[in-house]
């Protein structure tokens, strides 16, 4: 019970701490030739951003043939699945009506000898309700399980693992900064808080 306390106190701790963002600060020297450098540095980013995009959107289109492909596949097994499922089921149905018949002839013969051994005390009828106890925790034990239906697959599950197969490169920014450097321009680096600043 403590230990509830505890993981629950730490995520009340965890949502009430604050979020910091970092962004970075731009200083541009007084050179006169910087602008033209850090100028060529944006076009390059953004050169860099577009095809980014591209390739994301491409991987995405992909995900989605892939889902599809996948997906056609999954519904098949699955409609296989649960055709032997029903099968297996009706024989577990009909197991089971002839188990429960059997278990309650032995169960209300166990407690006919359970009442009549503890009323009389006879070694015979004490001997036959520990035999039917036996017969009841065994077929308890032997007892077939039901078969468990097969869970029907979901496109849109399937579709979202494709998709995050998927990376936006995020190397563009990275890419800037170390040109806005190498033009002689300096990047520094800052966290604020956006929430739960308090």
């Amino acid at each position: 019970m403590y230990k509830y306390i505890l993981i629950f106190i730490s995520l009340f701790l965890v949502g009430c701490s604050p979020k910091y963002v970092t962004k970075n600060q731009y200083i541009a020297p007084k050179e006169k030739n910087f602008s033209q450098c850090a100028r060529k540095c944006e076009i390059k980013k953004i050169e860099c951003l577009k095809e980014a995009k591209k390739e994301y959107k491409t991987c995405l289109n992909k995900a989605y043939l892939r889902a599809k492909e996948i997906s056609d596949e999954e519904f098949l097994k699955y409609d296989r699945d649960y055709e032997d499922f029903l099968l297996e089921f009706q024989d577990f149905k009909n197991y089971k009506y002839i188990f429960d018949k059997d278990y309650r002839n032995i169960e209300s013969d166990y407690n006919y000898f359970l009442k009549e051994c503890y009323s009389k005390k006879d070694s015979f009828t004490c001997r036959r309700k520990d035999e039917l106890r036996g017969s009841l925790l065994l077929m308890q034990k032997d007892m077939i399980k039901q078969p468990r239906e097969p869970k029907r697959p979901s496109f849109n599950g399937i579709l979202k693992a494709q998709q995050n197969l998927c990376r936006f490169d995020n190397s563009c920014s990275k890419n800037f900064d170390i040109c806005y450097v190498n033009c002689g321009g300096e990047v520094i680096p800052y966290r604020f808080c956006v929430k739960n600043c308090d």
